[in-house]
């Protein structure tokens, strides 16, 4: 009976537009008992996709109301669902197992964790994870080589993004810490992932994250541009609510490029590199910055197809030698309105339309 609550729960991620496949080995189910017990997991498999009450969610399930009310506020202190109070009400949600429920385990994540959803990434969750879209994240380029007189929207400025928010928080990267436990870290900056919520003081009492100040986040990501690291966003228009800084060593999403070639695994900026080959010297910096082997250098440095438009090589460049330049119209690709939208694109792309359930 127990393992039944963990195969119901299985189904459920799968349903959202993110996925969890399953396994000929149960692999996936593992995952979930070192994340889930039985109780969390069968109460979990209960929530939908929209936030609701502790009441609201009683009465639509027939469980306990008290019994939730002692459950639901521990289980999102774990990680394992959404929960957040406003005003006088704290509403809940189901979470997506990436991006959300795996991230949130930063704080309990072991070696034998990190080793499973490794394997699970390798076989079946990262081929399904990429091979549908629209992309999950969005590249957002260093803002200070945004061609002069480009009218910039809000989602392509990162600095927008923090100014627009209420309240910041950063913590450690989830895939460079998975990484270095199973003895692969690359020794890049791990506190990057900066947080963003519309309500002042949010993250004073979030378990996820140490509040910061508006300052404080824009000196992280000059931190991570410093160390070469890619600025990723949510691949929306509106409703951002973190800022990755990820390597192409260890982040899940870029990993997708150069590990099985999905060159739009994560959803490219608006921009792209391009090379001044008289001014360039050949010096290789680039080629040492860049997280998706998207330059060769044969004498001269020559941008390729892998091109993401993160900027970083254009940043590092001691000739200057690199800009950026807007993409043509008919490159840029489509950016959803806003989550809802991105569900709605992202299951028509599985070919799924069972999401609906979860919306009820």
């Amino acid at each position: 009976m127990a393992d039944e609550a963990y195969y119901k729960l299985r189904d459920v991620l799968d349903k959202m537009p993110n996925g969890y496949p399953a396994t000929k080995d149960g692999l996936e189910i593992r995952i979930l008992k070192k994340i889930f017990t039985p109780e969390e997991a069968d109460i979990t498999a209960r929530l939908k996709m929209k936030m609701e009450t502790v009441e609201a969610i009683a009465a639509r399930t027939g469980l306990d109301p008290a019994y939730l009310k002692k459950m639901l506020p521990q289980m999102a202190d774990k990680g394992q669902i959404f929960g957040v109070t406003i005003g006088a009400a704290t509403i809940y949600k189901l979470m997506p197992f990436a991006f959300g429920i795996y991230e949130w385990q930063l704080p309990r994540l072991d070696r034998e964790l990190a080793e499973l959803v490794e394997e699970y990434f390798e076989r079946e969750f990262g081929e399904e994870f990429h091979r549908h879209g629209p992309s999950i994240g969005k590249v957002v380029p260093v803002e200070a080589e945004i061609p002069h007189g480009s009218v910039v929207e809000p989602y392509e400025s990162l600095t927008a993004l923090i100014n627009n928010a209420k309240a910041w928080a950063v913590d450690e990267c989830i895939c460079k810490k998975e990484k270095a436990l199973i003895g692969q870290g690359c020794g890049k900056p791990i506190e990057v992932c900066i947080g963003l919520a519309p309500i002042e003081n949010f993250f004073d009492t979030f378990f996820w994250g140490r509040s910061i100040t508006k300052e404080e986040a824009l000196a992280v990501l000059k931190k991570a541009e410093d160390a070469g690291l890619v600025h990723m966003t949510t691949n929306q228009k509106q409703g951002q609510i973190f800022i990755c800084n990820c390597c192409g060593c260890c982040c899940g999403v870029l990993r997708g490029i150069n590990e099985k070639g999905m060159l739009h695994a994560m959803a490219h900026s608006n921009y792209r590199a391009v090379v001044d080959a008289d001014a360039c010297t050949g010096c290789g910096v680039c080629v040492d910055r860049c997280q998706v082997k998207a330059i060769d250098m044969n004498g001269i440095a020559a941008i390729n197809e892998r091109c993401i438009g993160c900027g970083l090589c254009v940043s590092a460049c001691p000739a200057e030698a690199m800009k950026l330049v807007r993409r043509s119209p008919e490159e840029i690709e489509y950016v959803p309105n806003d989550e809802k939208d991105w569900i709605q694109k992202r299951s028509e792309s599985r070919g799924r339309d069972d999401y609906r359930e979860l919306l009820k």
